[in-house]
Order: C-alpha cells, then sequence, then structure tokens
C-alpha cells in the first residue's frame, strides 16, 4: 500500500480500543506493518476494517456477538450486530507464536493438553483468564465439527458469564436425490433452530428483526456465493490462475463480513482477479509442476509454508478445507426462504458440511476434489486433537489412491503450535514425499 493509506490506517489504530482489545490491537498493528509493502487489496482492507469495527462497536453502543470459525453472520449483519469470529483472534496469534503462553497457561489451569483439546480454541481460556481476549455481550456457537470446540466456548460461557446460543447441527443429509443419508427431517429441524436463534438474538438486544433487512443482507449473501462459485470453477483451469492463498479470501469474507457490501466486493476482486489471469494465460504460480488438495486447514504458524512449496516446488495448493467454500445461492424470495436459506448456509458451511456427518460426506469431497481439479497429490497435516478427522482423512485417502492413483500424505502435527512438530520437521517431510512420490 502507498505510504498515505498507510499512515491513514496506522492513525485510525490510535487510542485506548479497551482493556480488553490491547491485544487485538497488537494484532491489528502487526497486520497493518506485515502487509504495509503488499498491494492494498479488498481483501487487506476487509481484514483490517474487521479490526477497527470491534472498538467502534463499542464506542457506539452495538452489542458484540462472538461466534465459531464455522457459521456465516449475515443473520447478525441483518439485526445490526458486532459480529467476532473468535478464531480471529485465537489463531491469528499463532503465526507470531503470541498464542503459546496461553496454550501454556491453559495446560498450568488444568484445561486440557494438546492431544485432546484443539489448539484453534484452547488459547481463548487462558488468554481470558489473564485479561488478554475481547469479551462480547453474547456468545454463538455451533456442536459441530467437533465436542473440543463446543467444549470450549461453553467454558469460556460460564468463565465469562455472558448470554449464550448454541444450535444443534444434524448429521443427515437435507438432499434427497440419489443420497442414501437423507432424513426429511432435517431443514424443518435446522429451520426450527434458526427461528430459536433469533428469537434470542431480538430478546437479548430488546429489538424485532426487520424482514426487508434481513432479506438485503441475503442478496448480498446470494451474489457474493455466485462470485465464489464462479472463482472455484475458474480454479479448474491449468495452470491454476491464483497462488495458493487466495481461495482462503473468501473464506475470511463470508466467516467474517457475509452478506455485508465489503464481502460482495471482496468475492468480486477474487473472481475478477482469477478470471482475468484465464484470459490472459498466467498462472498464480510460475511454471506450475504440483497441483496439491489441502482437504483440511493451513499450519497457520508458519504463514510462509505454501510460499515456500509454490517457490521451491513450483507447486500450488488449490484451496484448503476452509477456502473450498460451496455454499450454494439459495431462493430467498419470502421470509421464510430466507429462514431456510440459513439453515441450509450452516449445514454446508466450510469444514462443517464435510465433516458434520457419515465418513461418506468427506470422502465424496475428496473425491470430487481430487478429480475436477486434476489434483496431482493429497497432503492432509492432521491435528493431533481431531481424533474423528483423522480417522475420516485415513479411510478417505484409500478411497483416493484406490480410485484415482493420487498419492497421498498425511502426518500429524498441531497447526496452531510450532513446538509439537515444528516447521523444519514438516517442510522436510512434505518435501521427502514430493521429490520421493510425486515427482
Amino acid at each position: 500500500m502507498d505510504i498515505e493509506l498507510y499512515n491513514k490506517y496506522k492513525k485510525l489504530g490510535r487510542g485506548n480500543w479497551g482493556k480488553d482489545l490491547t491485544m487485538w490491537k497488537m494484532m491489528y498493528l502487526g497486520f497493518l506493518n506485515q502487509y504495509r509493502d503488499e498491494e492494498f487489496t479488498p481483501i487487506l482492507d476487509l481484514l483490517l476494517n474487521i479490526f477497527l469495527d470491534l472498538p467502534k462497536a463499542r464506542k457506539e453502543g452495538k452489542l458484540v456477538i462472538m461466534h465459531s470459525f464455522n457459521y456465516g453472520p449475515e443473520l447478525f449483519h441483518a439485526m445490526d450486530l458486532e459480529p467476532l469470529m473468535q478464531e480471529l483472534f485465537s489463531v491469528g496469534l499463532a503465526p507470531l507464536h503470541l498464542n503459546e503462553p496461553y496454550i501454556d497457561f491453559s495446560n498450568q489451569i488444568g484445561y486440557g493438553d494438546n492431544p485432546t483439546i484443539c489448539n484453534a480454541q484452547r488459547p481463548l481460556i487462558g488468554s481470558f483468564m489473564q485479561g488478554a481476549s475481547p469479551i462480547p455481550d453474547l456468545l454463538f456457537f455451533l456442536s459441530t465439527p467437533c465436542n473440543s470446540l463446543a467444549m470450549t466456548y461453553q467454558v469460556f460461557e460460564h468463565l465469562a458469564k455472558i448470554p449464550a446460543h448454541s444450535i444443534d447441527v444434524p448429521y443427515w443429509a437435507y438432499e434427497q436425490q440419489d443420497n442414501e443419508f437423507y432424513d426429511e427431517n432435517t431443514i424443518a429441524y435446522m429451520v426450527k433452530q434458526v427461528k430459536d436463534l433469533i428469537i434470542w438474538l431480538e430478546k437479548e438486544k430488546k429489538q424485532k428483526l426487520d424482514p426487508e433487512k434481513l432479506q438485503e443482507t441475503m442478496k448480498n449473501v446470494n451474489q457474493s456465493r455466485e462470485y465464489i462459485l464462479e472463482f472455484n470453477e475458474l480454479l479448474k483451469t491449468v495452470p491454476c490462475p491464483v497462488p495458493s492463498q487466495a481461495g482462503f479470501g473468501n473464506f475470511l469474507s463470508m466467516v467474517t463480513r457475509g452478506g455485508t457490501d465489503d464481502a460482495v466486493k471482496a468475492t468480486k476482486w477474487l473472481r475478477d482477479s482469477a478470471l482475468e489471469n484465464v484470459k490472459n494465460g498466467i498462472a498464480g504460480v510460475p511454471d506450475e509442476k504440483i497441483r496439491i488438495a489441502w482437504p483440511y486447514t493451513h499450519v497457520f504458524f508458519d504463514a510462509d509454508l505454501l510460499t515456500w512449496l509454490e517457490e521451491t516446488f513450483n507447486a500450488v495448493v488449490i484451496m484448503d478445507i476452509l477456502g473450498y467454500y460451496q455454499v450454494l445461492p439459495h431462493d430467498i424470495s419470502t421470509l421464510e426462504k430466507c429462514y431456510e436459506s440459513l439453515a441450509k448456509g450452516t449445514l454446508d458451511f466450510s469444514m462443517v458440511g464435510t465433516c458434520r456427518g457419515p465418513i461418506e460426506f468427506y470422502i465424496e469431497f475428496l473425491l470430487n476434489y481430487v478429480k475436477e481439479y486434476k489434483i496431482d497429490c493429497v497432503i492432509i497435516p492432521m491435528q493431533f486433537a481431531c481424533k474423528h478427522a483423522y480417522a475420516i482423512a485415513r479411510v478417505a485417502s484409500e478411497a483416493v489412491r484406490e480410485q484415482t492413483g493420487i498419492p497421498v500424505l498425511i502426518f500429524g502435527c498441531d497447526p496452531y503450535d510450532s513446538r509439537e512438530v515444528t516447521s523444519d520437521a514438516i517442510r522436510e517431510r512434505i518435501s521427502e514425499f514430493l521429490t520421493q512420490v510425486v515427482l
């Protein structure tokens, strides 16, 4: 970004944000300095404003609702609440290793350990008890994709003594056509819970939902989803028209600003960038040699891992499991249809749609991913605490090998704590796989 824009954002970061936002402010300044020499894009603009909007909401008296990484905030935006996607805090600390003291403190007080409770959320407990985490007015979370997430949010609810609400995500599919896992009650069950959530939010906010505002918000959601689906389709091009991190921008947009003009602008920019590169024959990774499927989360403590893959092996990671956002646009012509869209959007959200039900959901997802995107290999850096996903990945990898012949690498690590398996060890493992098996 140019110096004038940098100084503008630096100035916006001044002042007292509040005691519980001290670390939040440090993260904002850290991201600003990290990207000061990078191109200023709608994604960066969106990211910086996520940080700025929290103290602004406090000053305006707007209620802040903390939510988990697997839920789109469009309903919150429609009700004029300020969403705070919690993992932006607890995981956002990982690249600088600032989450590790809070992980250690959580260990010391007896709240789990790395192999049993996921460190994507666990730093929230240690940081709260040391006065470093943002404290919202309301808390919302899902029962999926794991008990670890739901448990940590419940612990935080009781420690912080804040009103909380959760949704129980059903196991079965809602699409009937050729689906042995279809259950006719799935959508009705979810719509009922969406309405219960709205009732709870209306009670806490002391204000009714405006149907027109909800419908307008859902129009923005649909527009963003259309852009993302077009982007996903463009990534099937060989060579891939964008670098490895690009798809994550769609996830970030939808999980923090879904339903807003900012998300529409960001997803359109990503779609347009990919389309322009396809038209001009430009590769996201010059001289692309390897196309990698990454059907799990990033190794968040190693921010340069994917760049290393690009520069060392001319390899592009098409999308990770979060960046591979697959929610379709829905009919929102009536208020009831908007409720149904909110329900389907929750069931199909990144990671939820693949991990909430029978193992076949994930296997089908991975097989389609490998076939449609002309994948050369699959890499899964599996979180130690994610035991159910570890088992799913093992079975899915066998299906990939049997049906496509594509090699799969699965290795254990903690994507949020560099001390469990170091960055060097991870790179060595991937390097051996690519040089000895793939190339």
